[in-house]
């Protein structure tokens, strides 16, 4: 009976709920291509598989939405051919609201905007504007080249038709030149002076970027935020990207199939509200943290996964290992500026499991404020002690044979515990529970990728003891999800997955897949925690805990420019809530 007054409550809230002024949805970089794989590159040949995939699943979503409109940006095609763009326009004629397009830089070979315009001349707004249900969308030029002189034209068709944005309701910006804030007003060059001037006295809510993964930055007061490829092979989870305008703020969301949550960054719409601050003006740095600690959350905790140290000792590592202190002190910098109640690190703390790369992990990690409950992954995990033999390890050998020399010395015996080192290193046990204001976590060991029988009994038990807790996540290196690769063993995937849904499992929290996803899963969510050791683009979690709901929220740290000041926000239920 509660649990249904609850859901009544639900829906009388949503029937009363603000409705919105606008919404449009946006794919980017269809890709499109009529060449057999054989002709292309062997590295894209992917390309003939993903791409006419991705925009099904991007027309079949918008289809089901059916929102005001449809903006086509970026490269429709792949190689700009005349077979190219008519696939992309029977692709695309399946749409059923109006639907409208952009030339992307593949599109503009030679003889490409002649073909383009042949085909989708009537739906082209490039370069214009659009007034969508009161929404001014300023389209930008793309060029194939960036000059000075090319950004001037573009900075003046932007201006010009922003000048015509009159009384919408909101305003964003298609591409666009990247032009940075002013720091300095004496030294601001022309351009800048006009960017800004022309952003602020029009109310530009946000600039919407063409891209193939996504991304978020923050430049004075304005998001610019980018639409990931439909067609690019690690884009196309998300389906389209959804724009809602209602009064005071503009959602925008990333959209995946039915049924699962969205990814969303709200922002206010300067045109009836007051813009976020600047970063620089933030207690954390993070405006959006700001705004989800103003609503008093129960906990607030961090996820951090994969740092995964290296001691520079087998050379094919050093090149993907160059940044991984880098990265980690960035994030123990931001993380403290954050201040969560609690930090968990899930899995592949080094990446050898050597003395020289824990105490690398010890170093940096011993500088975070918050306390730090960690979790083994595979990477800290002695090898099978049988299994300690070239043909097996390869140039891993000496290390693997040097971990077994130090375990046994620390054990003070031939030692049969392959976690030996991590929880020497960190003072952890392979597996236990923390709890924390309503809230239980029970960090699991999976670093063989596999969970005992007595670990089980175990996690059954702490499951059926604190069944009446609040909240309860499940953590553990290795994902249990089938749709994220699964890793632990299929029958004890099973066994986890049904424990999960039958004690009412607010989330599982994994990392060791080195990218971010997120998945709803018989009422339990699922969450990736990217890693912190590869590349320019990494990033780690943070969840704010409300008594009916959870709020998942997505951090980037860029190498660049270390902090990016907004995060996006995945909410889910509490599944134990009003029960």
């Amino acid at each position: 009976m509660t649990r249904l007054l609850f859901s009544f409550f639900l829906i009388s809230v949503s029937a009363f709920a603000e409705q919105p002024l606008c919404r449009v949805a946006v794919v980017c970089n269809l890709y499109l291509t009529e060449e057999p794989p054989e002709k292309l590159a062997a590295n894209r040949r992917w390309i003939t598989g993903i791409a006419p995939a991705g925009i099904q699943n991007a027309v079949d979503t918008v289809n089901r939405l059916q929102p005001d409109a449809l903006l086509v940006m970026g490269s429709l095609t792949w190689t700009g051919s005349e077979a190219d763009f008519k696939k992309a326009h029977a692709a695309l004629s399946r749409v059923k609201i109006p639907w409208h397009v952009m030339p992307g830089t593949r599109d503009l070979v030679p003889g490409g905007k002649a073909r383009y315009e042949k085909i989708f001349g009537q739906r082209d707004v490039t370069g214009k504007g659009m007034n969508i249900r009161g929404l001014h969308l300023q389209c930008s030029e793309p060029t194939l080249e960036r000059t000075g002189e090319s950004e001037r034209r573009m900075m003046a068709a932007i201006t010009k038709g922003l000048e015509k944005s009159g009384d919408a309701k909101a305003v964003l910006l298609i591409g666009g030149p990247d032009v940075r804030g002013i720091a300095d007003a004496k030294s601001a060059t022309a351009m800048q002076k006009d960017y800004w001037a022309a952003i602020h006295t029009h109310r530009v809510a946000a600039k919407l970027l063409a891209g193939h993964s996504h991304y978020v930055t923050y430049e004075d007061s304005l998001p610019a935020w980018s639409v990931p490829s439909s067609g690019w092979s690690y884009s196309p989870k998300f389906h389209v990207a959804l724009i809602t305008v209602y009064k005071k703020t503009i959602e925008l969301a990333l959209v995946r199939e039915a049924g699962q949550p969205r990814q969303v960054l709200t922002i206010p719409n300067p045109v009836a509200a007051t813009r976020m601050p600047k970063a620089a003006r933030d207690p954390f740095g993070v405006p959006t943290y700001s705004e989800d600690l103003a609503r008093r959350p129960k906990l607030t905790f961090a996820q951090l996964s994969d740092s995964q140290f290296d001691d520079g000792t087998v050379p094919r590592y050093k090149a993907r290992y160059a940044y991984d202190e880098v990265m980690n002190t960035l994030a123990v910098k931001q993380v403290n500026r954050l201040k969560p109640a609690m930090v968990f690190m899930t899995g592949d703390l080094t990446n050898k499991n050597t003395e020289a790369e824990w105490k690398t992990f010890g170093r940096i990690y011993g500088a975070l404020k918050p306390p730090l409950h960690a979790m083994p992954g595979n990477h800290d995990t002695l090898y099978d002690r049988g299994k300690l033999d070239r043909q097996t390890l390869g140039d891993l050998l000496e290390s693997g044979q040097q971990n077994w020399r130090l375990a046994d010395q620390l054990a003070g015996k031939k030692s049969a515990d392959r976690t030996t080192l991590f929880t020497h290193f960190t003072g952890k046990k392979p597996y236990y529970t923390v709890e924390k204001n309503g809230c239980v976590f029970l960090c699991l060991n999976t670093g063989v990728a596999s969970v005992d029988p007595e670990q089980l009994k175990w996690l059954r038990t702490e499951l059926e003891r604190t069944k009446n807790a609040k909240h309860v996540f499940v953590l553990g290196h290795y994902p249990v999800l089938t749709a994220f690769g699964g890793n632990v063993r299929n029958s004890e995937s099973r066994i986890i997955l049904g424990l999960l849904k039958k004690y009412k499992v607010a989330a599982y929290l994994s990392g060791h897949r080195h990218n971010y996803d997120y998945r709803m899963h018989e009422g339990v969510m699922h969450i990736l925690c990217d890693c912190l050791c590869w590349g320019e683009y990494c990033a780690y979690q943070i969840y704010h805990v409300f008594d009916d709901r959870i709020i998942a929220c997505w951090k980037p740290i860029f190498r660049a420019d270390g902090n990016r000041p907004l995060y996006e926000r995945v909410e889910f239920p509490e599944p134990r809530f009003g029960k």
